[in-house]
Order: structure tokens, then sequence, then C-alpha cells
């Protein structure tokens, strides 16, 4: 059974809304219109890794845009049929795991594993984990009050490489 990284979440985050696909059983190119959560064979489960126990999801009726812990919409039939919201479990989300996997199965539909990746960081973040803060200058001036002969330092050395490299890019291999 393939499973596809889908899902990059900071450990520890709360009322996560996550999509999944349910392809109908018959033909996996079609998209499963109509699951319902109380339907005879629904389950959920998920699995951390270092955990020694799967732990079911009890799967609840949902609104778009709500979250509850097991919550289950369908998006829209007609223009995305298959698709489906889901709330995750905030004891799936969170810390002491880097990864967890979720299983959701229904009558006549087939849902691929859904893994999650559980990181220490916001992968949202555009400040801290985005190329933004490279160029911040309110850091660099802060850097340069705060530690002025190691900032003088590393601003050298930095300096130094960054010529050699515009050099190196700048310079035409000989004929």
């Amino acid at each position: 059974m393939p499973i596809e990284h889908q899902h990059t979440v900071k450990a520890g985050s709360v009322s996560k809304l996550l999509l999944i696909f349910a392809a109908d059983a018959r033909d996996p190119t079609v998209g499963k219109r109509g699951v319902k959560y109380d339907a005879p064979g629904a389950v959920a489960a998920y699995f951390r890794e270092g955990e020694t126990a799967a732990h079911p999801v009890p799967l609840a009726p949902g609104r778009l845009g709500q979250w509850s812990p097991g919550s289950l919409t369908e998006v829209d039939a007609e223009l995305m049929p298959g698709v489906y919201q889901l709330g995750a479990p905030d004891e799936m989300l969170a810390r002491g795991s880097t990864r967890a996997l979720l299983l959701v199965r229904f009558p006549g539909a087939t849902v691929t594993p859904i893994e999650i990746s559980l990181v220490a960081y916001d992968p949202q973040d555009s400040e801290r984990i985005g190329v933004s803060s490279l160029a911040n200058a309110e850091r660099h001036q802060f850097l340069r009050r705060a530690m002025p002969r190691l900032t003088e330092m590393e601003l050298g050395l930095g300096a130094g490489v960054e010529g050699e490299l515009r050099r190196s890019l700048t310079a035409r291999p000989e004929d």
C-alpha cells in the first residue's frame, strides 16, 4: 500500500482540518460521492510513531470550515466529488512524536493512508522559515549594537566569502 507524505504540521497544533480523497472502489479514478460518517463499516484510526497502540477516531457529522474531532463533511459533490474535510483529533498532532498515520475506511470507497510529519516549527511562518528573515535589517541592527565585535567579524567574513563567490561566478572559463 503506497503512502504519500501529504501533510507537514507543527507538533502541538490544534483544531486542524484535513482534506482527504475517497475514490470509488470500483473505479479509483472517480471520487466517491455521498460517503457518510455513520455508514456501516465507516472507520477511522491513527497511529503515532513511537507509541504502542493505534487510536480510534470516532466519526461525527461536520460542517465546512468548522473543526471538531472526527468531523466529516463532503466538500462539494458536484465540483469536487470524493473530497472530504476531516477534523483531526488534537491528540494525533500532539508533541512527542515526529509522524502520525491516519487510516480512513468507507464502504465502497478507497482512501489512501494519510501520513503527517509532525515538526517543531510552523511551516507557514514566512518570517522564520521563509527567506524574508535572511535580509532582516532590524535583526542586523540589533546584533551590531548587542555584539559589535562579533558582528563586525562575521560581517567581514561574509563580505569576503561573498566577494569570492561573485568573482567565481563572473569569471569566464578560458577557451
